[in-house]
């Protein structure tokens, strides 16, 4: 069974002047285990279907699916809280946090107790092939590699196996580009997490398991 998965979904925006059909009836689905990229150009759609599913807005027709449960029918901060693992292009580490805290942060708002906060934490830092040395550095005391897989060890923090990427690499040079590519998919393969990346890049098509193409609002597997 998938992890997500959308159907017949239709979302469009717009004012009084124009309206945009940003989605026009995608259907797909996420299966854990597996590395996705969604690529395509701008003003394709690819950031409007991972806002859906995300849970930051719910579509006009259709259902994103989470678990064989509609989104519509979910508290979406809930589900964002509980349930997605976001990572994006400018890492979006608290500034005056350490990378320690940082990771900590979502465990703590789910309630865990610091001590054992802490001690996940440092095990999610390492297994993204950071040194202890990191644990206690500020993020502009990091490159951008770094930040990067400080980021995505706070996303491994969360209790799911649902990973979206919008644009991981998009500030990385070319070799951490590869890295962290590398990392999401030995996390999808070794480890059993859906992960699906949001990208202009068609250098991550290397390591990805599926690609789907966004075009025009619609969604074509390649």
């Amino acid at each position: 069974m998938s992890i997500l998965s959308l159907q017949s979904v239709r979302y469009s925006y717009g004012n009084k002047y124009q309206t945009v059909e940003a989605l026009r009836d995608v259907s797909c689905s996420f299966e854990q285990g597996l590395i996705y990229a969604i690529v395509g150009k701008s003003g394709s759609g690819k950031s409007t279907i991972l806002s859906l599913m995300a849970g930051l807005d719910l579509p006009d027709e259709g259902d994103v699916f989470y678990r064989g449960t509609s989104t519509r029918m979910m508290d979406l901060d809930a589900y964002r809280r509980k349930h997605v693992a976001m990572i994006y292009q400018n890492f979006r580490l608290f500034p005056l946090l350490t990378a320690l805290e940082n990771v900590m942060y979502p465990m703590e708002l789910q309630g865990l107790r610091p001590r054992e906060a802490k001690k996940r934490a440092e095990e999610h830092i390492r297994s993204v092939d950071l040194p202890e040395t990191v644990f206690n550095r500020f993020p502009s005391m990091m490159s951008g590699g770094e930040q990067q897989r400080v980021a995505i060890a706070r996303a491994l923090a969360m209790d799911t196996r649902l990973i979206l990427a919008d644009e991981p690499t998009g500030n990385l040079d070319s070799t951490n580009s590869r890295n962290i590519m590398a990392l999401l998919a030995r996390l999808a393969h070794e480890r059993s997490y859906c992960v699906v990346v949001v990208t202009h890049d068609m250098s991550v098509l290397d390591v990805v398991d599926v690609t789907y193409q966004m075009r025009d609002g619609r969604l074509v597997k390649e």
